[in-house]
């Protein structure tokens, strides 16, 4: 499963689906990775509130990874002037 986020909004849901398929409430990924059950529920509810370093321990305990990709460009069509933004996918992790 692949999920591409562009807002801070897009990421709690993914985080919050991504706990549930391992069966792990709140206290037990805080459990996991020396977070309180609180600040699991703030960085699922308020993802614009965790740090890169938060994110990434919380990737790596529910074993998805984040990849960042530029995105397609715009046809010409669709806009007169093509930007280039990037995207998050975050994706479950392959075994190693």
């Amino acid at each position: 499963m692949t999920n591409n986020v562009r807002t801070t909004g897009q990421l709690g849901p993914i985080l919050k689906q991504l706990r549930k398929a391992k069966g792990w409430s709140q206290i037990e990924l805080g459990k996991r990775i020396g977070l309180s059950q609180e600040r699991i529920s703030v960085i699922e509810n308020h993802p614009e509130r965790m740090s890169i370093d938060q994110l990434l321990t919380v990737l790596m305990a529910l074993e998805a990874e984040l990849r960042i990709e530029p995105r397609n460009f715009l046809s010409a069509k669709a806009s007169v002037k093509t930007v280039v933004t990037g995207s998050l996918k975050i994706k479950p992790r392959e075994p190693w």
